[in-house]
Parts: structure tokens; C-alpha cells; sequence
């Protein structure tokens, strides 16, 4: 019999496997049915005990008006005469007929011998396919404020959105990583002022984007007291005398507020901010308050700042850019931490100098659903421009309620009342950039901003209807800390390089106690390198073993248990089929068994227990089936978004490795001779024991595919 044709490099080998077992069905139907052009497709049976693969008959046989059932038993009856008067030349070697269904049993051994040739000769590209053409895609991700450090909210950004690209680079897109540079708006402009009072006259004691995040906390601060007629100057003075200046200073501030509520509240609010800031960063904020009594109006100053900066004043530009690189520079050394790295940063203010928003407006104003900004609307106020979302759904005849639009959709303001633009303008401008780019745009967003996103894409499409479809989102729900809130005002967060940090030492202890309740050492080097991927391991699979849409509820002791659904938990079962291995070549060192032969001299029918086959059928064949589904979903028409699994892979490898590991364990298959059958003689099982090294080496490339997806990079000790 000549040998089987190997898969198709690249290709997706299930569906490959599936198509060869269809056309041997075909084959064989092509005799009695030759223009039978609509024919079922092949299925991976869900009971391996009762089949490998099945076909499902009943529309096949309602189109010919015949009885599914006695079509099947028919079909079995003539096609196994068929396989067995062939000798046994195609991969299907038995058929059962039950029911509707037509049960395929195929030669196991040559199954697994072309899947470990497939993993083998692909490699760490096994599971990779060009499903997707190279298409190009803009996944945008992270895009946090570049004046403050990420937090654990950002990182669930930062994971979806460089994990999907991994995914969907897996499957033939070519992708590309943007991070929007948010550099314009009231935040950035009040910390670019109190960057640009305060640079020249301290040195930053801390990581520099949680400087400048500080430094927003406490400019912010000044403002909100200000804002509700406290000089800051004197709180900081009453703070220097002590509790019972600050107490008679509140008192004056309130008994000043009085009958205003909204006053009343700021006043408690910013006395109790203000001096928690004080407590954590008073050296910052002795040089500040100095700068901030000179300033009348911090609201009036931080705006001025922010307009000079988007007409491209040198002086603004210099002190903004400034800031912001430096911010971004201590983001990216976290996002480094976790090996993330963009492709590309676009700044938001750039649309304004390179005149995309302008010209995006002049189209906008010819919309018929257009509505000018006023200084007085039909209330008397002023208004900004708006689009008029809720007419062109219903001139478009777009379906609204359940699984359509929201009735009395929200108009889309675009310009504020004196004609300056908005934030979500400039989204509608950028969004058009990224579309000049690239065939798809993915915007990874947290669920709170789903509407702002979905008007951003019906905007497009209001002004250009080749952009329907062109541009989706993904968001995700927070994660709920055990304890505590963040809050940007006070400058507190559960930060990404803190949580790191909280994370390793956890990482850190439990593995010590490991490699000592082992006897086993490890250089402080290589426990630095392997404590170090343990720990960001656990956090990437933290934010990814969940839907994105499913609230993470974080706890630290779940996430680093080496015995339950885990990163640490991955990994170690990983590195026990690396030991497996390992042991062996050990033993061959030794010259106590036989070295490893080629796969083709291999004697693949010793495969022959069903633990081995079920995770060859559940796990490696459709590993690059289980990546195409995650990453590469139907795009529906809008308002529908398409489904991205990006928990899929979290869930494939926690799933395989508890195969595993009941594979190599106490009850599953014994793959090395024991020393005592070795010294006796007895042990006569090379055969069985070169095939299962074969097979153990394609189980550990496609967990350390897997792993690479997320980000992770495999291990062979831990």
C-alpha cells in the first residue's frame, strides 16, 4: 500500500482529515449517483467508543424523498463490501449505519502517523493556517491616558487585544497593533500644566508614568477645591499647622457653601482627597502647591494650554510631548513585562495638524442628517452640532428593538456650541484613518463605552456606505477587586507593575517550597527567568480564561494555584511531558534502552489506547479549528458583533493538560520501563515506548503553541 499523502502545510489538518474521509464516501456514491453533488459533510463523532467520525443523511435523503434510515443501512452495507473488496486503501476501515447517521471507524495507527508528521514538519507554526488570506486587521488596544500608569482595568485591555492578535495572525491575518494616544482633553492638558510647573524643580522619585499620574491626582485636586471656592495654598498651610487648622478651615468652607449641595459636597470630598494625597506624596506637593498659589484659575490655565497645544504652538508642543512620551515610556515598560508591543502609536491631536478633521467635517455638513451647533436651540441654550442618528436608522429602515438598534436612538454630538470639536468626533476621523489602512478594524473597548463605539460605526456608514462592516468592537466587563475601589482623583489604583510585583512573591514562595520539598536546586538566575514567566503566565491567563463580557472577580490565591485551572497549573503539566521525554534521553544516554528511531520506522498500531487517541481526536487535530473559530468568527451586519473567543485557548489547554495528565498518571498509560523490569530483563516494550516519546513530543508542541498565543512562553523545567 502506498503511503499516505502527508497534510497540507498550513492547512488546518482536521478539516483536511474530514475532506480525504468525505471523498472516500464520495468516491464510492459516485457509482450509483454520479451528478450527486450535495453530498453531507464528515463530523468528529461526540462518543469515541461508538465512532470516529459520523455523517448525518436526513437532508441529504429529504431532498430525494427517501427514508433516511433505511438510505444509511443501505449505504453502510454496500460501502464496507466496497472497503473491504478494495483491500483496505483508504483511511476508513469499518462503517456502521445507526439511525440517520453513517459511523466511520478509520486506521488508527495511519491517523496518528500523518498528525505527528503534520506537528513535526510544522513545528511551532502547527495550528496556523491562512484562513483568512492575509487580510489586513487594526486591532486597537490598550489606548489608555497617557497620564497615568495602567491599572488592572487597562490590562484586561492590553491582554484581549494583543492576545486576539496573536490569534488572528495564527489564522493568515495580517495584523497590526495601534495604540490611540489620547493627548488631548481637559485631563491631559491640567497634567501637562502641572508637568510644566514642576519638571525643572524636582526629580521624579518613582516610575515615571505613576509620577505623572500623581501629578493629575494632585493638579486635579487643586482644581476641584478651587471649583468650590477653597484656595488651595491655605489647606496646604492649615495642613502644615495641624488637625485643628484644617477642621476650622472646613468649617469656614462650608459654613461659605451653604445652601449649595453640589458645593457642599465638593467641599467634604477634596478636603479628604487632598489630604490622602498629602500623606503619599507629600515631597511632589510642597513643590506644586508653591507654583499652584500663583494660579488664579487652574480650569482657565490647563485650557489655554490645551488650545495652544492644538494649534501647534511650539512651547505647548514641547511641554505636552514631553509629557506624554515619558508616560508612554513607563507604560511600556509594563506592557514589556508581559512581552506586548504595539506596531504603532497614532496621536489624536495629529488629525487636527494634518487636517483629516476638517476635511471630515466639510463632508459631515453636507449629511442631511447634519444639525448645526446654536448658541440658542428651541430650549433658549446653547447647543452643539449633532448628527441625527434616530432619522437616518429609520430612513435606512434599520431594524431597532431586540437584536437591532435602541428606539429614539441618541443623537451623536460632534462639535461643541462654539464650533470646536469633540472627542467623539475625532473618533469618527480616526476611525476613518484606520479604515484607509485596513480591511477590518477591531476596537478593544470596555463595555461601558459599547454605545459611544456603536454610534462611531453607524456614523461611518451615514457617511460612507462602504464602511458598513468595516469596523467592529469587542468589550469587556471590569474586574472587581477583592477589596478597595480605584480612583484616578486620589491617584489610586490596583496597578498592572504593582500587581506584578504582589504576584512574583506569591510565585516566588510557592515554587521554593516546590524545588525544597523536591530536594532539587536551581541557580538564581534561572529561578529569577522561570518565577518571572510563571508570574506574567498567571496573570495574561487571569484576564483571558473568561469571556470578555464575564466581570473578573480577582484573587491571587486562585490564579497562582499550582493544582487547579491556572497558568502555574499549565505550565507544570506542560513541563511533565517535557520530563517525560527528557527521562527518556536520559535512559538512552545511559545505554538502558534504545534510541529514538525515525516516525517512519516507527510502529504506530502500539498507539492503541483509547486515552491516546481521544486526545489526538480532542485536542490536536482540532487545535488549529479551535483557533479559526476563536479568532476568525462570521463578521455580521451591524448592529451584531461578531463572536471572538478569546477565552478558547485558555480553556483548550486547561482541558487538554487534565487529559494529560490522567494519560502519564498513576491509572493512565506507563510510557518508560520501570529500572526493576530493566535490570530483571522483562521489559520487551521499545516498540510501544518509541511510538508514545513520538506522540508525547506532538502533545508538547501543541501546548506550547497554545501557550505562545497567550503570550507565554513554554517551559521545560519548573
Amino acid at each position: 500500500m502506498a503511503a499516505d499523502k502527508d497534510f497540507t502545510p498550513g492547512g488546518d489538518v482536521l478539516a483536511e482529515l474530514m475532506t480525504r474521509l468525505g471523498a472516500e464516501i464520495g468516491s464510492y456514491i459516485a457509482q450509483q449517483e454520479p451528478h450527486a453533488n450535495d453530498l453531507p459533510s464528515v463530523a468528529r463523532s461526540r462518543d469515541l467508543d461508538k465512532a470516529d467520525f459520523t455523517v448525518q443523511w436526513s437532508q441529504f435523503c429529504a431532498s430525494r424523498k427517501k427514508n433516511p434510515v433505511a438510505y444509511v443501512q443501505e449505504l453502510a452495507a454496500g460501502l464496507q463490501a466496497h472497503i473491504e473488496s478494495s483491500g483496505g486503501t483508504g483511511l476508513i476501515i469499518k462503517v456502521a449505519g445507526v439511525g440517520p447517521y453513517l459511523n466511520l471507524f478509520v486506521d488508527r495507527a495511519r491517523v496518528f502517523g500523518l498528525t505527528i508528521r503534520a506537528v513535526a514538519a510544522m513545528g511551532d507554526k502547527f495550528g496556523h493556517t491562512n484562513a483568512a488570506g492575509g487580510r489586513t486587521v487594526i486591532i486597537e488596544h490598550t489606548s489608555s491616558n497617557p497620564n497615568a500608569p495602567l491599572h488592572i482595568g487597562n490590562l484586561r485591555n492590553v491582554m484581549i487585544g494583543a492576545h486576539l492578535a496573536k490569534m488572528q495572525a495564527a489564522c493568515g491575518w495580517d495584523v497590526k497593533q495601534v495604540f490611540y494616544v489620547n493627548d488631548l482633553g481637559a485631563q491631559i492638558g491640567l497634567t501637562a500644566l502641572a508637568y510644566s510647573r514642576i519638571y525643572d524643580k524636582i526629580k521624579p522619585y518613582m516610575k515615571i508614568d505613576h509620577w505623572i499620574g500623581a501629578m493629575y491626582a494632585v493638579m486635579n485636586t487643586c482644581q476641584e477645591l478651587q471649583n468650590v471656592g477653597v484656595d488651595p495654598g491655605k489647606l496646604e498651610d492649615a495642613c502644615k499647622v495641624g488637625k485643628e487648622a484644617v477642621d476650622a478651615l472646613m468649617a469656614e468652607s462650608l459654613a461659605a457653601a451653604a445652601g449649595d449641595e453640589k458645593r457642599t459636597t465638593g467641599v467634604n470630598e477634596y478636603f479628604d482627597i487632598y489630604q490622602d494625597l498629602r500623606e503619599r506624596f507629600e515631597p511632589m506637593m510642597v513643590v506644586m502647591i508653591a507654583d499652584v498659589r500663583q494660579i488664579d484659575n487652574i480650569k482657565v490655565e490647563g485650557g489655554k494650554l490645551n488650545l495652544a497645544y492644538e494649534r501647534q504652538e511650539p512651547w505647548a508642543i514641547k511641554i505636552f510631548r514631553k509629557m506624554v512620551v515619558d508616560c508612554l515610556t513607563g507604560v511600556q515598560q509594563t506592557l514589556s513585562t508581559y512581552g506586548v508591543q504595539h506596531d504603532q502609536f497614532d496621536f489624536e491631536s495629529e488629525l487636527g495638524w494634518e487636517g483629516s478633521n476638517q476635511k471630515m467635517l466639510e463632508i459631515m455638513k453636507n449629511s442631511d442628517y447634519f444639525v448645526p451647533q446654536t448658541q440658542k436651540n428651541d430650549k433658549g441654550v446653547p447647543q452643539g452640532a449633532y448628527l441625527d442618528m434616530t432619522g437616518f436608522i429609520q430612513d435606512m429602515g434599520f431594524k431597532t428593538g431586540k437584536g437591532g438598534y435602541q428606539k429614539e436612538y441618541p443623537p451623536l454630538y460632534v462639535l461643541r456650541p462654539d464650533g470646536s470639536t469633540l472627542y467623539t468626533y475625532r473618533d469618527i476621523v480616526y476611525s476613518f484613518k484606520k479604515a484607509s489602512q485596513a480591511d477590518l478594524i477591531l476596537n478593544i473597548i470596555c463595555s461601558e463605552q459599547e454605545l459611544a463605539q456603536q454610534k462611531v460605526s453607524l456614523a461611518m456608514y451615514m457617511m460612507n456606505p462602504e464602511m458598513r462592516g468595516r469596523q467592529y468592537h469587542l468589550s469587556y466587563d471590569l474586574v472587581k477587586l477583592t477589596t478597595g475601589k480605584m480612583s484616578g482623583r486620589r491617584g489610586r489604583y490596583l496597578l498592572a507593575d504593582d500587581l506584578y510585583d504582589e504576584l512574583k512573591e506569591v510565585i516566588k514562595e510557592k515554587m521554593a517550597k516546590k524545588y525544597k520539598d523536591k530536594g532539587e536546586e536551581m541557580s538564581p538566575e534561572q529561578f529569577e527567568a522561570v518565577t518571572h514567566e510563571v508570574s506574567t503566565a498567571a496573570m495574561k491567563y487571569a484576564l483571558l480564561s473568561v469571556g470578555c463580557l464575564t466581570q473578573i472577580n480577582f484573587d491571587i490565591a486562585k490564579i497562582t494555584d499550582f493544582e487547579d485551572a491556572s497558568a502555574p497549573f499549565i505550565l507544570y503539566n506542560s513541563t511533565r511531558v517535557a520530563s517525560v521525554v527528557r527521562k527518556f534521553e536520559g535512559k538512552v544516554a545511559a545505554g538502558v534502552v534504545p534510541a529514538l528511531p525515525a516516525l517512519d520506522a516507527i510502529d504506530l498500531p502500539k498507539l492503541d489506547h483509547k486515552m491516546e487517541w481521544a486526545i489526538l481526536m480532542e485536542f490536536v487535530l482540532p487545535f488549529a479549528s479551535m483557533i479559526t473559530d476563536g479568532a476568525s468568527p462570521t463578521l455580521p451586519m451591524p448592529p451584531a458583533l461578531p463572536g471572538y473567543g478569546t477565552h478558547k485557548v485558555c480553556d483548550f489547554l486547561n482541558s487538554m493538560v487534565r487529559a494529560l495528565s490522567a494519560y502519564y498518571g498513576p491509572n493512565g498509560v506507563r510510557i518508560l520501563p520501570m529500572d526493576s523490569q530493566l535490570e530483571a530483563g522483562t521489559w520487551d516494550g521499545a516498540a510501544a515506548m518509541h511510538a508514545r516519546i513520538h506522540l508525547c513530543k506532538a502533545f508538547k508542541q501543541v501546548i506550547d503553541n497554545g501557550l505562545r498565543l497567550l503570550m507565554i512562553e513554554p517551559l521545560e523545567r519548573m
